[in-house]
């Protein structure tokens, strides 16, 4: 699976990111999360949501997702993130089997929505101080293993 090399490729990776970045990454300064997924190797793009926040797109060993800036005051200032991969109708999942992915789990959640798009998310509060990139590295981990943990699901 694609995302399996992604979730191994992080690994090497993440130890570079923490030497390259000595400041704090913070949503305030989506310039950093930006240059954190730049310093590990992933393509990624700041631009804006529907309603001007920062958005970070995000390519990565072949598996896409996006990173929502929330807490924004005039689309700036911002005091959270939220890492977000959707799927289509197509990759099925009982009802069931959603409950319970969502019940086993402690950061994460997802769900589908009335055309039968599943929707895993995964918030962050980095505050005004943000957090190190250690820090940092082990919330992306929890990351790849929430998606790694769905997409096993998945049918």
């Amino acid at each position: 699976m694609i995302f399996q090399t992604f979730a191994s490729s992080f690994v090497l990776a993440r130890g570079l990111a923490t030497s390259a970045l000595s400041d704090p990454i913070k949503a305030s300064d989506p310039q950093t999360v930006l240059s954190y997924f730049q310093d590990i190797g992933a393509p990624a793009t700041l631009t804006e949501d529907s309603v001007g926040d920062p958005m970070i797109e995000l390519q990565y060993y072949g598996t896409t997702f996006a990173i929502f800036f929330y807490g924004c005051s005039d689309n700036t200032n911002c005091n959270s993130i939220q890492f977000y991969a959707g799927y289509t109708a197509e990759n099925e999942i009982s009802p069931e089997a959603l409950n319970t992915w969502n019940a086993d789990q402690r950061y994460g959640r997802v769900y589908q929505d009335a055309d039968g798009r599943k929707k895993l998310e995964y918030d962050i509060y980095t505050g005004n101080a943000g957090v190190d990139s250690g820090d940092f590295d082990e919330m992306f981990d929890i990351w790849t293993e929430l998606v790694e943990s769905f997409e096993a699901e998945l049918s």
